[in-house]
């Protein structure tokens, strides 16, 4: 799982030949055949580079060999998203599978490239769905731009699946309030006897869910008509269940559409770092503020950067002076040259900075670049 701290981690390590590899990856049908050919190829690059540094056969075999047994690991390949990066030290390696595509590339340097993980960060993770239905009910575990149904086996989808499992529940003891003589109800009867079915069936719903989102630990959004998502939330336990709900029939919407629409409700939360910056950036116009790569690269040198917004479709290559900060831009990248982008999110962590990676609609100004300064 790609956290803040995993990326610390990566961006502290510092040695002579670490390998970063990413390749977009196929999860379904005949085109997955097509991930091992694409990682095999990025293997042999990776071979190229290692020999032009003048490594031995036999280095480079030791360098690539946990790498290379990855081919031979069909759960491994069976399991995959839309990018893989991999990362290689001393023969070492550490897989990241990502919900978005990232492009074939090979980099090797004295540092890691980390630029691939950070979308994971701005998009703060994983979320929780409950599509609250009397007639469909599902739990969806969610990224930004995934869906994938999580309903523990044991819930029943739907009421009439409910009462279907559990036929002594069409006839029910059912004792009222204090003082009022007990009662019987049953599948088919009146409206105020069908509330306490339905109340029944969400409370075993409930439990269910709430197990299983105790053990995830992230956020829930409840989506439901208001009568449904009333009678949930009297007695749900899940300290994480978001206040703000999706009030809409959950039958009418697809998983995607469920994910689009509990996003909305999540973002800030997930996101507030990131939408307090972009406001900032948004109402103020001062020398404080730049799209300009040298200026931004200085700033992030001297320690004075506060935010930096970094467009995930771009990438510019080239030199930071050590002991100034000054860029040299490389138009023809050759082998020392450095991904900029990837020095400056890796500075701006170093630094406390904030380090957002979005794409070019996102984009304050859909400029590939932009920071915010201290002073």
């Amino acid at each position: 799982m790609v956290t803040s701290n995993v990326v610390s981690e990566l961006i502290q390590k510092s040695a002579p030949d670490l390998l970063t590899l990413t390749m977009p990856a196929f999860q379904k049908g005949e085109e997955t055949k097509q991930n091992k050919i694409t990682f095999k190829n990025i293997l042999q690059q990776a071979e190229s580079k290692l020999e032009k540094r003048g490594k031995k056969p036999e280095e480079v075999a030791d360098a690539l060999k946990e790498a290379k047994s990855l081919l031979d690991q069909p759960l491994f390949w069976a399991h995959q998203q839309s990018g893989l990066v991999v990362y290689i030290e001393d023969g070492s390696v550490q897989t990241f599978s990502l919900p978005y595509r990232v492009p074939e590339q090979v980099y090797l340097h004295d540092h890691f490239l980390v630029t691939p993980l950070l979308p994971m960060l701005s998009l703060e993770g994983t979320f929780g769905i409950l599509a609250l239905s009397r007639k469909s009910l599902r739990l969806l575990h969610c990224t930004r731009v995934d869906a994938t149904d999580i309903t523990p086996p044991g819930i029943s989808r739907s009421e009439d699946q409910y009462l279907e499992v559990t036929p002594e529940k069409q006839l029910q003891f059912h004792t009222g309030a204090e003082g009022k003589q007990a009662q019987f109800f049953w599948h088919g009867s009146g409206g105020e006897d069908r509330k306490v079915i339905t109340e029944q069936y969400f409370r075993e719903v409930e439990k269910g869910v709430t197990e299983l989102m105790n053990s995830i630990g992230e956020p829930l959004v409840l989506v439901g008509l208001d009568e449904n998502l009333a009678m949930y939330r009297s007695f749900q336990r899940y300290s994480r269940t978001m206040e703000k709900s999706v009030t809409a029939n959950p039958d009418d919407m697809d998983d995607r559409t469920l994910m689009d629409a509990g996003f909305e409700k999540i973002k800030e939360y997930f996101l507030k770092d990131l939408y307090k910056a972009l406001r900032v950036f948004s109402e103020r116009s001062d020398a404080n503020f730049s799209n300009n790569m040298s200026e931004i690269v200085k700033a992030a040198f001297d320690g004075r950067a506060n935010s930096i917004f970094l467009c995930t479709d771009e990438q510019h290559y080239g030199r930071v002076d050590a002991e100034t900060g000054e860029v040299q831009f490389a138009h023809e990248p050759g082998d020392e040259d450095i991904d900029l982008m990837n020095w400056l999110a890796m500075q701006g962590f170093k630094t406390g900075c904030g380090v957002f990676m979005l794409s070019k609609d996102e984009m304050p100004n859909r400029a590939s670049i932009a920071a915010e300064f201290r002073y």
